[in-house]
């Protein structure tokens, strides 16, 4: 199950382009390209939790840590809540949408428009609607709001027509694209209504004018927006504040033929939101939470032993997610993933050291039916001493979690330190970037190790096998810019 964008969890925020040489690498972006096991699939709440535990030996300073895994589940989790819907698509269509991805062969705009058409063919005749507008400097009205059938007698050719040019222009786009769904009157007050923005533009905007108009949108008139960036660099700060409000999310595709399966396959978990104000506090008496791994802010330096012990140190954290959202489900050999959902809390490794249980209390809050019935449900969880001694990980779920978190701060390293060197010309860290290259044998290893196995099927292991070519694509580009940025002659080592 997946929540929005919060300032500790991006659950619902898909993949940032982590090709970027100047993107922020997210956690919770691998996070949701992977399954988890779920132990029993839930039947009666609208989420629940289960937790697990793991003592992990540090793979960069070899000491101990200690986490904590949530995985969030719904009732709606493989079903989404699906309900009739007005959507109203702005689609970027300036010059770069002309461009092609990598192993894509087509353009951005051409498969954009494939994922548009195949939308409107799983669109219900008699209760959706969708309109559409393109925009680059300015707007063009497509088509109002209209049904299935309207769509498909009169305007598919036009959709297929749609050429690109110009720049763009995102507050135009929402501007325009509330035009349309406002244009019309006659509708049921209690459907949903939705804009969807699609564009590969990076927004930059310090007025923060397509900020506000989000937030008026989705809170003084209930109508929320979906953005999907298509191919653009890592853009946090504009998801972080955008999924924020009700309803909202935020998702980077980092190929464009990407783009059909979130507007086909995951339309019925994506647009429909099951919980609002969805709150997690984590107490203990004799613990404290170093991190919730997300909280895109704080890059952990694992290569500085025991550098992260003070950063929080708090025995009692709430975490606001904001609005959650069903999840696809995967049914394999008789056991059940979701998609997504899951939490890692990092905990003070001082408590291995205490001969006694680690205890929690963790309490689930959130509201329903757009903030009118509220919820909460109460855990106690218990890390017994014996677990502490030796690496310990109760499941392939939170082994799975560890792993991606070492890799993500692995590549976070080197794009942080190459946009360092880029910004201020900082040489005083030789040293620290020598040894940072070493660190591809162990960050290779340990992803073979602990990422494991489970689901045991191709996309599992075609994901591994990406997390690798990301590895040695990372660390490739990094030893050539060092080598060049110290003048040293000699041919780079194969570390």
């Amino acid at each position: 199950m997946m929540c929005a964008f919060g300032p500790n969890m991006s659950a619902n925020s898909g993949n940032y382009n982590y090709y970027s040489n100047y993107s922020f690498i997210s956690f919770n972006s691998f996070i949701n390209e992977n399954y988890f096991n779920i132990i029993s699939q839930e039947q009666n709440l609208v989420q629940n939790i289960e937790i697990s535990h793991a003592i992990a030996q540090n793979p960069f300073n070899y000491g101990k840590d200690a986490f904590l895994g949530l995985i969030l589940k719904s009732k709606y989790d493989g079903i989404g809540k699906r309900e009739p819907i007005d959507l109203s698509i702005a689609l970027d269509i300036s010059g770069s949408m002309f461009c092609t991805d990598e192993k894509d062969t087509k353009t951005r705009l051409d498969l954009a428009k494939e994922a548009l058409i195949k939308l409107v063919s799983i669109m219900d005749e008699n209760n959706d609607r969708l309109s559409l507008i393109t925009f680059n400097e300015n707007s063009q009205k497509i088509f109002g709001l209209l049904n299935k059938t309207e769509i498909q007698n009169k305007y598919l050719d036009k959709i297929n027509n749609i050429q690109s040019e110009g720049g763009t222009n995102l507050v135009e786009a929402v501007i325009a694209a509330m035009d349309n769904i406002n244009s019309n009157n006659d509708d049921n007050n209690a459907k949903k209504k939705r804009i969807v923005l699609i564009t590969d533009a990076y927004y930059s905007d310090t007025r923060d004018e397509l900020f506000n108009l989000i937030k008026v949108n989705s809170e003084e008139m209930n109508i929320p927006c979906t953005i999907i960036a298509i191919s653009s660099e890592s853009n946090i700060t504009l998801a972080d504040k955008v999924c924020h409000f009700p309803g909202c999310n935020y998702f980077t595709v980092t190929k464009s033929s990407e783009l059909e399966d979130y507007l086909v396959k995951n339309f019925n978990y994506i647009f429909f939101p099951i919980a609002y104000q969805t709150k997690i506090t984590v107490k203990s008496e004799n613990a404290k939470i170093i991190k919730c791994i997300g909280d895109e802010n704080n890059i952990l330096d694992e290569l500085d032993k025991d550098k992260n012990n003070d950063l929080y140190k708090e025995n009692n954290i709430e975490f606001d997610f904001g609005t959650a959202f069903s999840s696809e489900l995967m049914l394999y050999k008789d056991r059940a993933y979701s998609k997504g959902g899951f939490i890692l809390l990092k905990i003070s490794p001082d408590v291995l050291l205490k001969d006694e249980d680690i205890k929690f209390d963790i309490t689930l809050e959130y509201t329903q039916d757009d903030n009118k019935a509220k919820a909460c449900q109460n855990y106690f969880y218990i890390i017994k001493r014996e677990e502490k001694t030796n690496e310990y990980f109760k499941d392939n779920n939170i082994k799975k979690g560890i792993a991606i978190y070492y890799f993500v701060n692995a590549l976070n390293w080197l794009v942080q330190s190459e946009k360092e060197k880029k910004e201020n010309n900082n040489k005083k860290n030789k040293e620290k970037d020598m040894k940072m290259l070493e660190t591809r044998q162990v960050i290779t290893k340990y992803l073979k190790n602990n990422y494991g196995n489970e689901p045991d099927n191709e996309e599992n292991e075609k994901i591994l096998n990406n997390y690798l070519n990301l590895v040695e694509e990372r660390y490739k580009g990094f030893k050539t810019f060092v080598f060049k940025f110290y003048n040293l002659d000699a041919a780079p080592p194969i570390f």
